[in-house]
């Protein structure tokens, strides 16, 4: 038995993400359509798979010439599209003379494929179609014995309209009447073959899912279909009949978030977006660093399961509260030892984490240096706060000392580890246990990279969102050295210069992002500005540093030109 995957469509539908990735190749729960495919036919029988290529043709053969197969694998490419019987004509030289199984390779299905050829032996038609009742795609009309009578249009009395799925069998007779070297559909084969009065059957499919994931929606449908109960029986053993899907509230990202609750317990869905190119993406990274993370025993929600392509990623729900609400509410003391309780946890993630670190798991940078400190920081701040917020005109050059002081003097004395990068209140959840005691939960870290523990220390003190006093956070920050030189670890005045010039940095970068979303209609972010600039001011004048000089007067015109509601 021979098989046939159509693959060298445009994926038209698709775009932009297909001018980068053929359909094919697109992945649901990290398989990709075509390497579905192949093995479902070599499970079912079938001796070998002839694939078509056209579009993007490289990248199909890159990976099917990467990988070993269970069947053998021919590829035969074409020099413009043939569509989907003209393919079948361009390799009749491959074929056995028996019928040909011919399946559409950007469907994601449970059909029988050997069931299906099975079938259209007992019939001996010059075709055989699994169709299935899909309202969106019903359009070929068959009798109740099951022969096909048209296609797209209307249905004569008496018979039923159901979708084609793109699974069907060809016998030779049918092959033979396909015009060879020309573009030729499939339908317009069967309507050929209709009028000359050759037989063409459908099997009716019942209760087997399918899907054409031809379009965005289509294919995000598929991935969660399969996905959610994939992540369910990781999280809980086994699938909950009822199931209740929550939209959740953004953050300043623009990924969007779900809750998924069954009487077992609940999981959380992170939508990252469809990332088409091969590069490491934020799903991804989210992915690699996530698992990294658990293996090291470091508190982060456990990874249940991803795609890298549809953006899809299932973790364990670590709550719905955040250490800046407990910030807000705990009497001073039990705020104290919480936080302590996550700087331990955070010192785990820095020196912990750090061993076995792989730089291609990084979806930006894969380190903190001054390129990044200048770019996503200084230069953030300045393009998105002074110039887009404040609407200030500046010329980024007169500053470019005082970012290059701030990025050298950060990096020196820095002690290496693994970063979360944005490692503040509103990502770590806390859950309190049976015992009352509080146990931190570490989220958002598809952002790791490598750098100071110090930049993360400062992230979460001078974070406005919690807004802890300066009292509080001096004796937070004598706790992590303290915490660090019992692990063996040196700390001095080098390393308290470096969080200082971190803690600027850090600042820049949450005007900047403050600014950025606020602009874009963001709420809850305007608000919190008014601690961060004065944080960042009295910074900088308690430094008195004359290279930071021309930043900290500027820092005094931004403040006057904050809108009166920004201004706390």
């Amino acid at each position: 038995m021979q098989a046939m995957i159509l693959a060298a469509g445009l994926g038209t539908r698709l775009r932009p993400y297909t001018d980068v990735r053929p359909k094919p190749l697109f992945t649901i729960g990290g398989i990709t359509l075509l390497e579905r495919h192949i093995f479902a036919l070599a499970d079912a029988g079938f001796e070998a798979v002839i694939i078509n290529t056209c579009h993007l043709a490289h990248e199909i053969h890159r990976f099917i010439e990467g990988k070993s197969w269970p069947v053998p694998i021919h590829l035969r490419q074409e020099a413009g599209l043939l569509d989907s019987a003209g393919a079948v004509a361009n390799v009749a030289d491959l074929l056995d003379g028996a019928p040909l199984l011919v399946v559409n390779g950007d469907t994601l299905t449970d059909i029988d494929p050997k069931a299906l050829y099975d079938a259209h032996a007992k019939q001996g038609a010059s075709a055989t179609l699994a169709l299935m009742d899909h309202p969106e795609f019903n359009n070929v009309s068959v009798d109740e014995k099951g022969k096909i009578h048209a296609f797209r249009e209307p249905t004569p009395e008496g018979m039923k309209r159901l979708a084609f799925t793109g699974m069907q069998v060809l016998s030779p007779d049918a092959v033979a009447a396909i015009p060879k070297g020309v573009p030729y559909g499939m339908v317009d084969l069967y309507r050929d073959l209709i009028e000359r009065g050759k037989p063409i059957i459908g099997v009716i499919i019942e209760e087997c899912p399918w899907f054409d994931c031809g379009t965005q929606e289509r294919y995000l449908d598929a991935s969660t279909t399969v996905m959610i109960p994939e992540a369910l029986r990781h999280a809980f053993g086994n699938v909950p009949e009822a199931i209740e899907t929550e939209r959740l509230k953004g953050d300043g990202s623009d990924r969007r978030w779900s809750r998924i609750t069954t009487q077992a317990g609940s999981i959380i869905c992170c939508e990252h977006g469809i990332r088409s190119d091969f590069s490491t993406g934020e799903a991804e990274s989210m992915l690699r660093i996530g698992t990294h993370l658990q293996h090291k025993g470091i508190p982060t929600s456990p990874i249940l399961t991803g795609d890298a392509v549809s953006g899809l990623v299932f973790v364990k729900d670590a709550g719905n509260t955040h250490l800046a609400d407990l910030a807000k509410n705990l009497p001073e003391d039990e705020v104290e030892a919480l936080y302590q309780c996550v700087l331990d946890s955070l010192i785990c993630f820095s020196q912990e984490g750090l061993q076995g670190f792989n730089d291609a798991w990084c979806w930006q940078t894969p380190s903190y240096d001054k390129e990044m400190i200048l770019t996503m920081e200084c230069r953030y701040f300045m393009d998105a706060f002074i110039a887009g917020y404040l609407g200030m005109t500046e010329d980024p050059k007169h500053y470019q000392a005082a970012f290059d002081h701030i990025a050298d003097t950060a990096l020196d004395g820095a002690l290496p580890g693994l970063m979360h990068r944005d490692f503040q209140s509103r990502n770590i959840m806390v859950q309190q246990e049976a015992s009352g005691a509080y146990t931190p939960t570490f989220i958002d870290f598809q952002g790791a990279r490598k750098g100071p523990i110090q930049y993360d220390i400062a992230s979460l003190l001078i974070d406005p969102y919690a807004g802890l006093t300066n009292a509080m956070q001096g004796r937070l920050l004598a706790y992590a050295t303290r915490a660090l030189e019992a692990q063996g670890v040196a700390t001095g005045k080098s390393f308290h210069t470096s969080y200082t010039f971190c803690a600027i940095a850090r600042n820049l970068q949450m005007l900047g992002a403050f600014g950025k979303l606020s602009r874009l209609g963001k709420p809850g972010f305007e608000e919190h500005m008014p601690q961060a600039l004065s944080t960042l001011e009295n910074r900088l004048k308690s430094l008195d540093d004359p290279k930071l000089s021309r930043l900290t007067e500027l820092m005094e015109r931004a403040k006057k030109n904050v809108p009166p509601g920004a201004r706390g």
